[in-house]
């Protein structure tokens, strides 16, 4: 059975994961020159919140523990109201592609997000799942550090 906590932290790990679907929908709409990333993103961190609440559901059928270890809701918190602001800042065109893509790859690397789902146990049948989004989450810095690799190489070509 999870705690409070425990479960304050899911809902906003869910939160989380819907925020950064919006911002990289925003910076989809707003730099269609790396609309592929962007797309990408979107659909994996909308399927994340999808996982947080399908996890959540395990939790309480058994088939699924959560431990918080390190993670601290106001961590959570602090980087979801980040993330808002992001957005907050990305609609009043207060950035450009470059640095929406800096900011991408730096809150994909940080430590929440990329290791949201390390704090899981699943039964057996749950496993690839659980495999398939930790590679996800961690696949997303590189996908937006190779973009950002990309857009230097055209820019000085």
């Amino acid at each position: 059975m999870l705690t409070e906590n425990q479960v304050k932290i899911l809902m906003k790990l869910h939160e989380l994961e819907q925020s950064l679907a919006e911002l990289y929908a925003l910076f989809q709409e707003k730099f269609p020159e790396h609309k592929n990333l962007w797309s990408v993103l979107v659909k994996e961190e909308l399927e994340h919140a999808k996982a947080v609440q399908d996890l959540y559901r395990l939790t309480y059928e058994k088939d699924a523990s959560f431990s918080e270890g390190l993670i601290k809701l106001s961590a959570v918190e602090s980087i979801v109201d980040y993330v808002k602001s992001n957005c907050e800042i990305g609609r009043r065109d207060g950035m450009d592609a470059d640095q929406a893509l800096e900011l991408s790859r730096d809150i994909e690397k940080s430590l929440i997000a990329k290791n949201i789902f390390g704090h899981f146990k699943v039964r057996l049948e749950y496993t690839g799942m659980l495999h398939r989004l930790r590679a996800d989450s961690e696949r997303h810095a590189q996908l937006v550090q190779d973009e950002i690799n990309r857009h230097k190489k055209r820019r000085y070509v």
